[in-house]
């Protein structure tokens, strides 16, 4: 490289004229092939394929790593999307739900009613279902997961799940238990035995829950019954 300012030969990396003592201009730096988007740059600028370039986001495959989602992986749901329509049911079916709905309602309405007289002066109090009897606790989670099916088999044409038992069996199944449960509880009066002046009767809620029961499994369990008896008719004809 020569001097500029007395044209001295120097070196091809001397920074000073070794004469003058002028200070020389840079060499010019060779291209760096691990430049950006070379093999060798930094993750996120460009670097090699997974990173993102600069100053962006690479489209990743869903189920993938994805930066900032919950976890670092996509979730995808299995069920099938919802559309709740009525006309999924048959008039069966909407009969047992409402009535159902109204049996798991009527636990918690007064079911027994007591009267007492102390010191001439007659009092009354009333207690729930689920108050007197805490096993009726079972009949509240039968009626729930009997509405939560009918209540799938409305929001699915086709169920997300396999049931072990055909449709028909399962409510003449599910009702028949629900109206056991509730006529045991409706008769399973609380005792007054050494209570005097106590007296125990029922009250609406126990008639209501009865009611409801029946309404429940008489549609389903009607023609079941009316199918089997006809069927041993017919065989000994």
């Amino acid at each position: 490289m020569n001097c500029p300012q007395c044209q001295t030969q120097n070196g091809p990396d001397a920074s000073f004229c070794s004469r003058c003592g002028t200070q020389l201009a840079a060499a010019s730096a060779p291209a760096d092939p691990a430049g950006p988007g070379g093999p060798g740059t930094q993750p996120g600028y460009g670097g090699p394929t997974g990173y993102p370039p600069a100053g962006g986001q690479p489209p990743f495959p869903p189920g993938q790593y994805q930066p900032g989602t919950s976890g670092g992986f996509t979730q995808r749901s299995s069920l099938p999307p919802a559309n709740f329509d009525l006309n999924r049911l048959s008039t069966v079916d909407r009969i047992v739900a409402g009535a159902t709905l109204v049996t798991m309602i009527s636990l918690w309405l007064p079911w027994f009613t007591a009267s007492y007289t102390v010191l001439g002066r007659t009092a009354s109090s009333s207690i729930s279902g689920t108050g007197d009897h805490g096993w009726l606790w079972l009949e509240f989670l039968l009626a729930l997961a009997l509405i939560a099916y009918l209540a799938a088999r409305a929001a699915w044409e086709q169920l997300p799940f396999r049931l072990p038992f055909p449709h028909e069996t399962l409510l003449i199944a599910a009702t028949g238990l629900q109206f056991l449960l509730i006529l045991i509880g409706f008769f399973a009066m609380p005792s007054t035995d050494g209570l005097d002046g106590f007296s125990v009767g029922w009250g609406f809620g126990a008639f209501l829950a009865l009611i409801a029961s029946i309404v429940a499994a008489g549609p389903v369990i009607y023609p079941a019954v009316k199918s089997y008896l006809d069927s041993r008719n017919a065989a000994r004809a």
